[in-house]
């Protein structure tokens, strides 16, 4: 489970091969986030150590506000003999002929969040619950 060569847990110096965000936040003392708007993700730092990422690949409210925001199609490779592009055409029943059932699900008028736990990293899907479409992919260390 990496993103590049950038894995859970590297320190900030392993995202330079990434280039310089749009944005750099610190939310908290210890905390920060690191918007690449054009490639439309984000990836966030706790105690200098790779935390969470978020892939934003369909229309959300609460997508970040950023001029240059662009929808991503991340590749999810060694899952499946072929690689495998995660994009709005992704709905449920896609996901889970990709991944298998999930290990749990949360469903409101708004959204539906397929949770998967693979290699000690959890795998938040969003779903929109008007279209049924992948909006985000969430992931992070148990």
């Amino acid at each position: 489970m990496r993103f590049g060569s950038l894995r859970f847990g590297d320190g900030l110096d392993a995202a330079a091969f990434l280039g310089r965000p749009d944005e750099f936040e610190w939310t908290l003392p210890e905390y920060c986030e690191l918007l690449y708007a054009s490639g439309g993700f984000q990836i966030e730092f706790e105690k200098g150590r790779l935390a969470y990422i978020a892939f934003f690949i369909g229309p959300d409210d609460l997508l970040p506000t950023h001029r240059a925001l662009a929808f991503s199609e991340p590749l999810v490779h060694g899952r499946a003999p072929e690689t495998i592009r995660l994009s709005r055409d992704c709905d449920r029943s896609v996901l889970e002929r990709m991944f298998g059932a999930p290990d749990s699900v949360d469903t409101d008028c708004d959204e539906t969040i397929l949770y998967y736990t693979r290699q000690n990293v959890t795998m938040e899907f969003e779903i929109n619950g008007k279209t049924g479409q992948l909006k985000r992919w969430n992931l992070y260390p148990q």
